[in-house]
């Protein structure tokens, strides 16, 4: 008896020494890393309640293979060394099965090639680089589009819309400048270039003299790539500097009803990027309902940007399989084609989230290539954002000749 209780023990201990890390038959360990404090809460706090709530809604409707998914916030305050530190913690001492739905570019350069190399998952980036998809990493998974991405859509959507003089002002850091080689890569291409492309340092708030200069040269349309509440001051200040016939067209980040509260009377007409269609107004609406079952009010657009993250990593645990390794989470994400989420819709009906074996090529990592415009218009409940646009496409091989 005592040699058959020891085989067992034995074979137990096989079992745990090759299962899989965060995983157990009832608990798979996920982690994020979030601006839960400092000035970038406003939208860490959000996207992390938005990733709750959806974790939530599955493990009430009986999990994924009898498994409930625990998330791990750690606040990093948006700082990229306060990143590397507790990314590292989730993995090496709290044993996360996947990293999902960090926030910021900064940090996500930072902590990326460390869970590449550690072949931990890492699923939805809260940013714009072309550095999460170019050249594509096995385990990296970006969602949201890039801002190679977004500079090619503005400019095509601007110029499409009869603007011969356009201006760019995006922000002085890696995520504004791929911005702007994007957009003056694409008006080359058209035949084009800008009557101005000014760099803005992402700390400053008087924007007299980059309005000055815009005074000088009489654009007709202003691309804007600059985050809150950036945003929402410059655009003013030019108002109040008499640019007002400019079509203002901000960056993505912006899409959210923040900007509007933020800006009241000069967001009068902005126009703004998206890439996730919810109707904010429907109390039907899947995303809204899911989120209303844990929080009150309607979740703004970070909070629709967390339960993105969580609904592709769930996707990816349903297609692995109930025997879930990180390895069969990668093959299971990578059979994701065309894919317009279960909840909440991606892309358009022939653009959906697309991810390709590791091994097919540059374009096996892209993340979402399409997005359309919204407008602010005022109603009796005040300025609300409204469709502008239909959705718009471009191909990666497009993309790649403005580069």
């Amino acid at each position: 008896m005592k040699r058959f209780i020891g085989m067992v023990f034995v074979v137990l201990l096989l079992v745990s020494v090759f299962s899989e890390v965060g995983v157990t038959d009832d608990k798979i360990l996920v982690g994020t890393f979030q601006a839960m404090s400092g000035p970038v809460a406003p939208i860490g706090r959000p996207m992390a309640q938005g990733m709750q709530a959806y974790f939530n809604y599955i493990n009430d409707n009986g999990g994924i293979y009898g498994r409930k998914i625990e998330l791990i916030v750690a606040d990093d305050q948006f700082n990229p060394a306060k990143t590397v530190v507790e990314v590292r913690r989730m993995v090496e001492q709290d044993g996360v099965f996947s990293i999902v739905g960090g926030l910021g570019t900064p940090g996500i350069l930072a902590v990326q090639d460390y869970l590449n190399n550690g072949g931990v998952p890492f699923v939805y980036q809260g940013g714009g680089s072309i550095e999460f998809s170019l050249p594509p990493r096995k385990y990296i998974f970006p969602v949201q589009p890039n801002y190679i991405v977004e500079g090619n859509i503005v400019m095509n959507y601007l110029v499409e819309k009869g603007h011969k003089r356009i201006a760019i002002v995006y922000r002085n850091a890696e995520d504004g400048q791929e911005f702007s080689d994007s957009a003056v890569g694409t008006l080359k291409a058209l035949g084009m270039e800008p009557v101005a492309n000014i760099a803005v340092d992402p700390f400053k708030s008087d924007f007299t003299s980059e309005v000055t200069r815009l005074l000088s040269v009489k654009p007709d349309a202003v691309a804007v790539m600059l985050f809150l509440p950036q945003s929402v001051g410059f655009v003013r200040q030019a108002k109040q500097f008499g640019m007002t016939n400019q079509r203002y067209l901000l960056t993505y980040s912006n899409a959210d009803v923040s900007y509007l509260q933020l800006a009241q009377e000069a967001g009068d007409g902005v126009e703004v990027m998206a890439w996730v269609a919810v109707d904010f107004t429907n109390p039907e609406e899947p995303a809204i309902k899911i989120w209303q079952e844990y929080y009150e009010g309607i979740p703004n657009a970070y909070s629709i940007a967390g339960m993105i993250a969580a609904e592709v990593f769930v996707e990816g645990v349903k297609r692995a399989g109930p025997d879930l390794t990180r390895e069969s989470l990668v093959s299971a994400l990578e059979t994701l084609d065309n894919w317009k989420g279960n909840y909440i819709t991606l892309g358009d009906e022939n653009h959906g989230l697309s991810y390709k074996p590791f091994s097919a090529g540059f374009d096996s990592r892209m993340g979402m290539t399409s997005m359309y415009v919204l407008k602010s218009v005022l109603t009796e409940q005040g300025l609300v954002w409204d469709f502008a646009s239909s959705w718009i496409h471009y191909s990666v091989e497009s993309l790649l000749e403005v580069l």
